[in-house]
């Protein structure tokens, strides 16, 4: 072999060199892109994640600055056609001003309807801030069971803004007590 073929065989190993590593390099980047791919889908998981975070901590700061109700009395007694009701105050404890809360009674074997002494349906608290007290009186059915759990489900609208909460306060009242006198007293 001369000089020339000794030439022309490097050229074709160097060329087969090159092919062979160009090759490798397009394994490489067909892995690297197939990587960051994967990096992007992890990147789109967490922003997601991070989002679905954000939204609970502003529904969780929303929830506290709402308002809280305490039943401050309970009470089984008899109005005026000697139906058994019970009468209930209720105290807004915390929370802003509300703009209006709307009470309505869970009807159950014991619970018949909240009495609303405007018109039928959810009683309107009004305008109640820390510290408001209402009166409710709930109708018991004919054939109640003690102990006696009145539901009360509290709608609530921020005076200040546009929030809204649901609030649900359980009352359990103390036994029947009659609030009608006959006129009479035993001594």
């Amino acid at each position: 072999m001369d000089a020339g073929d000794w030439i022309s065989l490097g050229g074709g190993v160097v060329a087969s060199a090159a092919a062979g590593i160009a090759l490798w390099q397009a394994v490489l980047a067909k892995r690297s892109a197939a990587s960051a791919g994967r990096q992007a889908v992890a990147a789109e998981q967490q922003v997601a994640i991070m989002a679905r975070q954000l939204a609970h901590q502003v529904e969780d700061r929303d929830d506290a600055a709402g308002p809280r109700f305490e039943v401050l009395s309970a009470a089984i007694t008899d109005d005026r056609d000697h139906r058994h009701v019970v009468d209930i105050t209720v105290a807004q404890t915390l929370g802003g001003e509300l703009a209006s809360v709307s009470v309505s009674a869970r009807q159950s074997d014991n619970v018949a309807v909240l009495l609303n002494p405007d018109s039928s349906g959810p009683v309107r608290w009004g305008v109640t801030a820390p510290g408001s007290t209402y009166k409710f009186r709930v109708l018991l059915t004919h054939n109640y069971v003690t102990p006696v759990n009145v539901v009360l489900d509290f709608d609530c609208t921020e005076a200040n803004g546009e929030r809204t909460w649901r609030r649900t306060l359980t009352a359990t009242p103390k036994a029947f007590k009659s609030s009608w006198s006959r006129g009479f007293t035993f001594r």
